[in-house]
């Protein structure tokens, strides 16, 4: 009875590696992507804090030049209101030449009239009567002088004095011209300075933002990089855990090496009358055996020679389940390491990849099965030969094929929370003949 199961068992496992098993197909695409990492966070921190940096730069320069150009504008106000300031100057002055000329004008229309007047109270002589009266020749030309010179002295003083009003007049229009030019620029300065006002005050807006948002993102930044110190600090006594408990186990590992070197080959015949568990994997059948609710009672009887297996999580090395784990309801077909996101795992011994699973996107902890993978969620399933088998669960992806071939040590994924899992964690199942065994038996 015993070599009819094991028989079925080979022939099942042998037609269960002719069917291919479908991968890298991604489904489920409404699924909810997974939280960002603290690296993740730190990186768009940083892209935050180069952009804020670079509107920071950007507005004080703008407000360098604002400044600048307003400070440029104010010496031009001040320019033009010293020029309006001496422009009314020369019109005062103007004003006060107009009536200085026009003063002059009156006195000497005041002169003329003057001595009009006394010309009529000497009597109504004309500058006939008045060369007529000339004692002699000499005397007559004196006086015919006498009244040409006079007259045209009083006319060129008028015509002089009316020339320089008509001057003063000019130079009073031409004045308030620039006066009134003056006042145009002088508005249109303090346009352009209630306009830089406004920019500028806009770019100081947008600097005090700028400027509250990088010290925002420099605060975050800083919790964060305290979060990593302290995940770093509890990783390193992680590490050092792991290192005791890879100590312990090296040393109950010896301890049961010197136990199979006391017990009979019959061990290996009594894994026959374990729970034959078929080894199918297809996400098609009915299988569990990727659910951490799978029964596997019976199997810790297949105990095949150690294989001198890779630990498949380098630097992580606590176990976080045993092998045949007292689960209540079945008991643990594998062991569970502890070990975070994005963790290495290699490949325990080389052999060919029988199948994989890729597509699931529930990277997280989880209280049930999302049903991916058979309950493994992201898998590498190995054919180490000889009947040997390692299966490699609830990885964040996969980086091999099925039908490649790799060597002991070949990176086969990281570590992940997909399928059946309430944490990161790997799942490290060992097969003989499709049975399942305790794999502390292959380090």
């Amino acid at each position: 009875m015993k070599k009819i199961k094991l028989i079925l068992s080979v022939i099942l496992t042998l037609c269960l590696a002719s069917v291919p098993l479908c991968s890298n197909v991604m489904i489920n695409a409404g699924a909810e992507d997974s939280e960002p990492t603290l690296q993740e966070r730190m990186q768009e921190l940083e892209s935050k804090s180069a952009e804020y940096q670079k509107i920071l730069d950007e507005t004080e320069t703008d407000i360098s030049e604002k400044e600048a150009y307003g400070e440029a504008l104010v010496g031009q106000i001040q320019t033009i209101n010293e020029k309006i300031i001496v422009n009314r100057q020369s019109i005062t002055e103007t004003n006060a030449a107009i009536q200085q000329a026009n003063a002059d004008v009156e006195g000497q229309i005041n002169a003329l009239c003057e001595r009009l007047r006394i010309i009529y109270m000497a009597g109504s002589a004309s500058n006939l009567e008045i060369l007529l009266g000339a004692k002699d020749f000499d005397d007559f030309i004196d006086k015919m002088a006498l009244v040409k010179n006079l007259a045209a002295y009083d006319r060129q003083l008028i015509n002089d004095i009316n020339g320089q009003l008509t001057t003063i007049e000019q130079r009073k229009a031409e004045l308030l011209q620039e006066e009134t030019t003056l006042q145009t620029d002088l508005e249109k300065l303090n346009s352009l300075v209630e306009e830089n006002q406004a920019v500028l005050q806009e770019l100081t807006s947008r600097s005090e933002q700028a400027r509250a948002l990088l010290r925002d993102t420099s605060t975050e930044q800083g919790r964060l990089e305290q979060q990593a110190a302290q995940q770093a600090e509890q990783e390193a006594r992680m590490r050092q855990q792991q290192q005791a408990a890879a100590q312990q186990a090296a040393q109950q590992q010896q301890q049961r090496q010197q136990q199979q070197q006391q017990t009979t080959n019959g061990g290996s015949s009594n894994s026959d009358s374990g729970s034959g568990d078929n080894g199918n994997n297809d996400d098609t059948s009915s299988d569990n055996s990727g659910d951490d609710n799978y029964d596997d009672s019976g199997s810790s009887y297949v105990t095949p020679s150690g294989g001198g297996y890779l630990w498949p999580t380098p630097n992580y090395y606590v176990k976080t389940s045993e092998w045949n784990e007292d689960r209540y309801s079945y008991n643990h077909g594998a062991i569970d390491i502890g070990a975070p996101y994005g963790a290495l795992v290699i490949a325990a011994d080389s052999g060919t990849v029988s199948y994989t699973c890729s597509y699931c996107t529930h990277n997280w902890g989880k209280s049930s099965s999302c049903g991916c993978g058979g309950g493994y969620g992201n898998y590498v399933w190995i054919n180490h030969g000889n009947g040997k088998e390692t299966i490699y669960a609830h990885l964040t992806s996969v980086l091999v094929q099925p039908g490649q071939y790799v060597n002991k040590g070949d990176p086969l994924g990281y570590v992940g929370s997909t399928g059946y899992s309430t944490g990161p964690h790997l799942h490290f199942e060992c097969r003989y003949n499709g049975v399942k065994y305790n794999p502390d038996t292959e380090f």
